[in-house]
């Protein structure tokens, strides 16, 4: 873990210098993704649906979350998840298969620096032990601080971001395993025109309860229809690894709605 924030301060000092040497291209909203920047703050409802497939135990884990997300000023942000969870799993206790998953919400989000081309957030979120089921939740209270990098190729129309999160449990059902583990994620958007783009994420995940690291891919297709609007697909593989939050498969339809703030796509000069 040490090794990972290492790298991600060596990325911030380039960047950082970079900035204070040359002139950056300012982007413009046709090459900008803003919804999938995890740099940018608008504030906008999401609705998306994943349904996972696990072979260990032939399992399906389906979840669908209302989330939404509030600008507060130029630089803060808060974010509101409710999840509902479907698992397939069968217990001798014959728990309820599906209902409320765990709730989450970032307490606080903030944009430490920010120029033309690149930026550094942080935040810190908790998730609640709400379930209305043992099979559907992690029993577990926990604190999740979070940093991400974002940099910009304008002339190349790419975005790259990198995201560290360091997750804990605090509390909670004593019966349950804590939560210990990093994810990092690395996040490469590619802008096609000003209503589509695809990402690329590759996620890692590195468990300190039972060790190992394991890995997931997810790709994900994105169109705008409308300048507030955006649907999306994302289909994911698991590569390796047996942690639980990794997948064999899995399936993803979202769309989010921009609120309050207006999105107009601007001709790019020449174009």
């Amino acid at each position: 873990m040490k090794k990972l924030f290492c790298l991600f301060f060596v990325l911030l000092n380039v960047s950082h210098a970079n900035g204070q040497t040359s002139p950056a291209p300012v982007l413009t909203e046709q090459n900008v993704p803003k919804g999938d920047d995890p740099s940018e703050f608008f504030t906008r409802i999401e609705v998306f649906n994943e349904l996972q497939y696990h072979n260990t135990e032939d399992l399906f884990y389906n979840k669908t979350i209302i989330r939404t997300i509030v600008k507060i000023g130029k630089r803060f942000t808060t974010r509101l998840d409710l999840p509902f969870v479907y698992n397939s799993a069968t217990t001798d206790a014959n728990y309820p298969k599906s209902g409320l998953g765990d709730i989450s919400f970032r307490l606080l989000g903030f944009k430490f620096i920010e120029n033309p081309i690149s930026a550094i957030t942080a935040s810190i979120e908790i998730s609640m032990n709400t379930a209305e089921s043992p099979i559907i939740g992690t029993g577990k209270n926990m604190l999740i601080p979070m940093v991400s990098y974002t940099r910009k190729i304008p002339e190349e129309r790419i975005l790259v971001a990198m995201i560290i999160q360091q997750v804990n449990s605090v509390s909670g059902d004593e019966d349950r395993k804590d939560v210990s583990y990093s994810k990092l994620e690395v996040i490469g958007i590619k802008v096609w025109s000003k209503r589509f783009w695809t990402l690329v994420a590759p996620e890692w995940y590195f468990d300190y309860v039972n060790g190992g690291v394991s890995m997931n891919l997810r790709t994900r297709l994105i169109y705008a229809p409308t300048p507030r609007i955006n649907i999306w697909t994302t289909p994911s593989a698991g590569i390796f690894g047996d942690f639980i939050a990794r997948y064999q498969w899995s399936a993803e339809i979202g769309c989010r709605y921009y609120l309050f703030k207006e999105m107009n796509f601007k001709k790019e000069p020449g174009k």
